[in-house]
C-alpha cells in the first residue's frame, strides 16, 4: 500500500463535527474513508463512500477485518434529554466502547484512535488557570455523563493497549449545534445578540471546519497516546464574543438570567451555557501544522454568520 494512503474508519460522521470531518478528510484522494451509519442517514449525501450500517453496540466487527482502518476517527457519543436517558445511555455507550476496545485490541495490526470529547472534560476553570493538555479530568455539565462513555478510551490509552489520542475542541462555532439554537435563534427572534448569565465565563473558540482539520491534525503530527486540546485565537469572555457577532449583525446585546435558561432548559443545559473552559496547549507546533482559516474570533463569527445567511 503507498504510505500515503490512509484507511479510515469515521463513527458519528453524520453528526454536526462528524460531518465537516467527513468533508475533510474526503478533500484528500488518499483517504478511503469507512463510515459506520445509523440506518436511517441520509445515503445520498455520502457517494463514493464505503457506508457500512449498524452501531457501535451491535455492528458485525468482521467488517473491520474487511476494511482494516489505519486510524479510527470515534465521534458517535449517546445524547438524551434529561438526567436518566442520559444516565442510561451513557451506561450503554461505555458497555459498547468497551466491546470495541476489546475488538480493536483483537487485530493483529491495531489502529490509531483519535476520539473526539470536549473542554467540559476538564471541568470548571480560571481564566488564570487554562486547562492544558495533561490537566487532570473533572467533567462538568454534560461531560459528567460523557465520561463514562469514554472511561474504556481513557484506560486504554493509560494502560498502553492502543493509541488513543484526545481531540478536546472547546466552543465549536457552526451553522448548527449549540450557536444555532442559543444566540442565532435568539437573534432571529428577538433582535438582540444574547448573553448568558453575567457573561465572565472565558470560551475557548474554533470554527467548525478548522475543527475538523485540528482532529485530522491530530492523527498526522501527534505524537502516540497524546491528546491535543482543539481552538483558535485567544481567550474571550461571553459578554465579549457576544459583542463581536452583535456588531457584525449590527445588533445589540441582551443579558438573559441564569435562572431563566434554567427554568427552560434545565440545570445541565444552563451550566454549559456559563461554563469556564479556557484552553491552552502544550502543542503550538501541531496547532501551526494545521494552517487554521480562521484564527481570529471576528473573522470565524463572520464567516459562521455568513454561513447561516446562506442556508
Amino acid at each position: 500500500m503507498d504510505i500515503k494512503t490512509r484507511n479510515i474508519w469515521v463513527l458519528g460522521g453524520t453528526g454536526f463535527v462528524g460531518s465537516a470531518l467527513v468533508k475533510h478528510l474526503f478533500i484528500n484522494k488518499n483517504n478511503r474513508l469507512n463510515l459506520l451509519i445509523h440506518k436511517k442517514a441520509d445515503y445520498g449525501s455520502l457517494e463514493n463512500i464505503n457506508a457500512i450500517t449498524g452501531s457501535i453496540n451491535d455492528f458485525d466487527s468482521r467488517w473491520l477485518e474487511r476494511y482494516p482502518p489505519d486510524i479510527l476517527f470515534h465521534l458517535a457519543r449517546p445524547s438524551g434529554s434529561n438526567y436518566i436517558t442520559r444516565k442510561l445511555r451513557s451506561s450503554a455507550g461505555e458497555r459498547a466502547n468497551r466491546r470495541l476496545v476489546n475488538i480493536l485490541c483483537g487485530i493483529p495490526e491495531p489502529p490509531m484512535v483519535v476520539y473526539v470529547s470536549g473542554s467540559l472534560m476538564y471541568g470548571e476553570r480560571s481564566a488564570d488557570e487554562p486547562a492544558y493538555e495533561d490537566s487532570p479530568l473533572d467533567p462538568a455539565s454534560y461531560a459528567r455523563f460523557y465520561y463514562r462513555n469514554e472511561l474504556p478510551w481513557i484506560e486504554a490509552q493509560q494502560d498502553g493497549l492502543l493509541d488513543v489520542r484526545f481531540a478536546r475542541p472547546g466552543w465549536i462555532a457552526g451553522p448548527s449545534s449549540w450557536f444555532m439554537k442559543f444566540f442565532w435563534k435568539h437573534f432571529t427572534l428577538s433582535g438582540k445578540v444574547p448573553v448568558y448569565g453575567d457573561g465572565q465565563n472565558p470560551m475557548s473558540v474554533i470554527h467548525i471546519d478548522d475543527c475538523a482539520a485540528m482532529i485530522d491534525g491530530l492523527s498526522l503530527y501527534g505524537a502516540k497516546g497524546s491528546n491535543l486540546n482543539i481552538y483558535a485565537a485567544d481567550t474571550i469572555l461571553q459578554s465579549n464574543f457576544s459583542k463581536l457577532l452583535a456588531k457584525i449583525l449590527n445588533a445589540e446585546t441582551e443579558n438573559i438570567s441564569y435562572n431563566y435558561v434554567r427554568r427552560k432548559y434545565g440545570e445541565v443545559t444552563a451550566k454549559a451555557l456559563v461554563s469556564s473552559s479556557p484552553m491552552k496547549t502544550l502543542y503550538p507546533a501541531l496547532h501551526r501544522k494545521t494552517r487554521i482559516q480562521f484564527p481570529e474570533t471576528s473573522a470565524l463569527l463572520a464567516d459562521v454568520v455568513r454561513l447561516l445567511k446562506n442556508i
